[in-house]
């Protein structure tokens, strides 16, 4: 199980149902969620002003992308520059609403994201993450 994921969506209902959707299939033990790109870097400001042990580094980040205040390619353009600490530690899966293919082959193509997902958040996803190699150690039985 993922120690904590972290959801940057403006949507309230669909971050209840994320959190519904990881909590019933055991995903992680914790969900930060957040409402916008902004909140989002400066909760990772926070955290470079903490030692490592105090660190709270969401080992995945659910990013939607249309959002008001920061959207989520002004999360990544500023994360990538600014972060370069976390990147290894965290996983980005883009999760939006939008079905604009091209918005999803920027979103495949940028090097920090690791998935795109069209919304809603389905148990599949959550099914087909867990055995990603990626995740192995943290569902390992």
């Amino acid at each position: 199980m993922v120690d904590l994921v972290m959801n940057v969506d403006d949507d309230s209902m669909g971050q209840m149902l994320s959190e519904i959707i990881l909590s019933d299939h055991q995903f992680c033990q914790k969900i930060v969620n957040i409402h916008d790109g902004k909140k989002a870097l400066d909760y990772f400001e926070e955290q470079l002003h903490l030692s490592v042990e105090e660190q709270k580094i969401p080992a995945v980040l659910f990013l939607d992308i249309n959002m008001p205040v920061m959207d989520g390619w002004d999360f990544l353009r500023v994360f990538h520059a600014r972060f370069k600490a976390f990147h290894k530690k965290i996983k980005i899966i883009v999760l939006t609403s939008s079905l604009d293919h091209e918005e999803e082959l920027k979103a495949i193509g940028h090097p920090l994201v690791f998935k795109y997902i069209a919304k809603p958040l389905e148990p599949w996803h959550i099914s087909g993450l867990k055995k990603h190699p990626a995740f192995v150690q943290e569902f390992a039985a």
